[in-house]
């Protein structure tokens, strides 16, 4: 399937797509066996590469790709989420227990130590990050995600996630035509979340909305960073729900994108 929206915006980046399934895939670039990391990386390559990349339950590493693909909340208890809470706003400035956090971390090798004493600092203090990861929409189905370009999307498959790779001109392009049938001024979503999350279980939601909205990520440079080697700093991730992909497909075909104005930009 090719995409209207990104063949009138000429864009160096075509839609890829997220599928969920419970069969490994066998031609698909995945992480070594016993082996997680950022799966932003994996992301980046099908976005760029166009290569089709997986990354199971077995790999997970951290409570926020759990979360982010639909594999739980990756919570196993308050502790848990205390400790998520505390790297996720000031590290050991914002610790309940400062001695017990930093006794977690002396097990840990020097540069992950030091990311974790120090915080990611997406939150601003404790309370809000445990807020924010209470309120993560959770789901719970599936032992895999793929990523796949939409030219390699097959007969019967659905995606849960439609994923646009934008520059500035080119996102100014598909806000207008998402909120051209709209009529009110919230149409676009940037949840506190890592990238996985916003392209994973925030867009999940937006499917079981009777007013989808798409997401725009990442806004966590830690997932950013995964992405450097393939993407330029200068692009940002627009994800949707299939339905609202194929809504703004439509409308795409006379919007914006057939106006003498927007020639002045091509």
């Amino acid at each position: 399937m090719q995409s209207l929206i990104a063949k009138e915006l000429d864009m160096k980046f075509p839609p890829i797509v997220l599928i969920k399934t419970d069969t490994k895939p066998e031609d698909a670039i995945g992480p070594k066996t016993g082996k997680g990391g950022c799966v932003m990386s994996f992301v980046a390559q099908t976005i760029a590469k166009r290569k089709t990349t997986y990354f199971g339950r077995e790999h997970i590493t951290c409570g926020g790709i759990s979360v982010g693909f639909g594999w739980g909340s990756g919570m196993a208890n308050e502790d848990a989420i205390d400790f998520q809470a505390t790297f996720l706003s000031l590290g050991v400035d914002s610790a309940p227990n400062r001695e017990e956090y930093e006794k977690r971390l002396e097990s840990m090798a020097k540069p992950t130590r030091e990311m974790f004493r120090h915080g990611e600092r997406i939150y601003c203090d404790f309370d809000t990050a445990k807020a924010g990861i209470k309120s993560r929409p959770v789901y719970d189905e599936g032992e895999y995600v793929i990523f796949k370009g939409l030219e390699n999307l097959e007969d019967g498959e659905i995606p849960k996630s439609v994923i646009f790779t934008v520059n500035p001109i080119e996102l100014t392009a598909l806000i207008q035509i998402n909120s051209s049938f709209r009529d009110n001024n919230a149409s676009i979503l940037t949840p506190q979340a890592s990238a996985c999350q916003a392209i994973g279980n925030f867009t999940f939601r937006e499917s079981e909305s009777d007013d989808p909205k798409p997401v725009l990520s990442p806004i966590d440079f830690a997932g950013r960073s995964k992405m450097k080697h393939f993407i330029p700093n200068d692009y940002l991730v627009v994800s949707m729900p299939w339905e609202l992909f194929l809504k703004l497909e439509k409308v795409g075909e006379n919007s914006v994108l057939q106006t003498d104005l927007w020639k002045k930009f091509k």
